[in-house]
C-alpha cells in the first residue's frame, strides 16, 4: 500500500511526489486529454505519461475519470459522458491501471431512488465493458449537495442505503466504491463500522478527513457554515490507523490517494499563503506510519 494524491500529469507535481516520497497517483483523465483513446497519437501520449511516472517510481493507482452527472437531462451531454467512461476503461486496460473512478450520476430534483432505473441501464452496460477489459469501476460517494448532504447533489450513490440498492440493481464484480471517510463523517456515519460492512467493495481509497466542530453544531446545527469541514488526514476526527487496519482486514491491497483542495487552512489561498503542499505533507506523514509502501 502506497500513499499518493490526485494529480494531472505535470512535471512539477511529479517532481514534488518524488522528492517527498509519494509512491502513487490517482491520475486525472479528462475529456480532451491527448492520451485518451480516439485522440490522434494517443498511444504514444499514454506511453509518455506512463513513462514519466514510472521514471519517478510512482505507480498510477487509479484514473480519476468521470466526476459528472451521467443522468444529465440533455441526451447529448449524457452521451458524451458515456463515451468518456468507455475511453477511460480502454485507457486503464491499455496502461494496466486496475481502477477507474467517478460519480454514478443522479436524476436531479427527485428522490434518490428515482435514479435506480437509469443507474441500472447506464452502469449495466459500463460494468460489462469493464469486466471485458479487466478493469474495476469505483464510485466515489460524495453527496455533492449543500452542507455535505445529498440535497441538490448530482450523485445518487451517496448513502450506504443507496450503495446497497445500486449494487443489487447491477450485481457486477466490476462495480465497487472509491471509499472516502470524510463523506461518512459529514453524515454522522462511523468510518470503521462502515468498513466492517462494506470493506469488500472498496476498490480505491480517497484519503480525506473531516472535522466536526461540536461547539458550532451544538449551537447552530449541522446545516451551518463551519459545523463540519473537510480536511487532510491527521487533522480531523478519523482514526486512520484503525481505518487502514480494517481495509487490510477486508482484503484491500490498493493505495491511498489524498484528495486535497478542501482544507480550510492548508490550501492555496487567493492572494494569501500557499499551503496546499504543506497539507499534503502533513497527510503523508500521518498516513505513512500505517502503510508499508510496497
Amino acid at each position: 500500500m502506497r500513499i499518493g494524491f490526485i494529480s494531472a500529469c505535470d512535471a512539477g507535481r511529479i517532481g514534488f511526489m518524488k522528492q517527498h516520497g509519494f509512491g502513487c497517483v490517482e491520475l486525472f483523465a479528462r475529456p480532451g486529454d491527448a492520451f485518451l483513446p480516439d485522440q490522434d497519437g494517443w498511444q504514444d501520449k499514454a506511453a509518455e505519461v506512463q513513462g514519466a511516472f514510472a521514471e519517478a517510481g510512482i505507480r498510477i493507482s487509479c484514473l480519476a475519470g468521470f466526476y459528472v452527472n451521467h443522468m444529465d437531462a440533455d441526451p447529448a451531454v449524457a452521451a458524451g459522458h458515456h463515451e468518456h467512461v468507455r475511453r477511460c476503461l480502454r485507457l486503464a486496460a491499455h496502461l494496466r491501471v486496475p481502477v477507474v473512478a467517478g460519480f454514478a450520476g443522479r436524476v436531479m430534483g427527485q428522490d434518490l431512488e428515482a435514479s435506480l432505473p437509469p443507474f441500472q441501464r447506464i452502469w449495466s452496460e459500463h460494468a460489462k465493458a469493464a469486466e471485458d477489459a479487466g478493469v474495476k469501476i469505483a464510485f466515489e460517494h460524495c453527496p455533492m449537495g449543500a452542507f455535505h448532504s445529498p440535497f441538490g447533489g448530482n450523485n445518487c450513490m451517496c448513502t450506504p442505503a443507496m450503495w446497497e440498492r445500486c449494487f443489487n440493481a447491477v450485481p457486477s464484480p466490476a462495480l465497487g466504491l472509491e471509499w472516502d471517510a470524510s463523506h461518512l463523517v459529514c453524515q454522522m456515519i462511523e468510518p470503521v463500522a462502515n468498513l466492517r460492512q462494506w470493506g469488500g467493495k472498496v476498490f480505491h481509497v480517497h484519503a480525506k478527513d473531516a472535522k466536526v466542530y461540536r461547539e458550532v453544531m451544538d449551537r447552530c446545527g449541522i446545516y451551518h457554515p463551519g459545523a463540519i469541514e473537510h480536511c487532510f488526514p491527521g487533522l480531523g476526527d478519523c482514526d486512520w490507523g484503525q481505518i487502514i487496519k480494517e481495509l487490510v482486514r477486508a482484503g484491500y491491497r490498493g493505495d491511498l490517494n489524498i484528495e486535497g483542495w478542501h482544507d480550510a487552512v492548508f490550501r492555496n489561498h487567493q492572494d494569501g499563503p500557499q499551503l496546499e503542499d504543506l497539507g499534503l505533507l502533513i497527510a503523508y506523514r500521518h498516513l505513512a506510519q500505517f502503510v508499508d509502501g510496497a
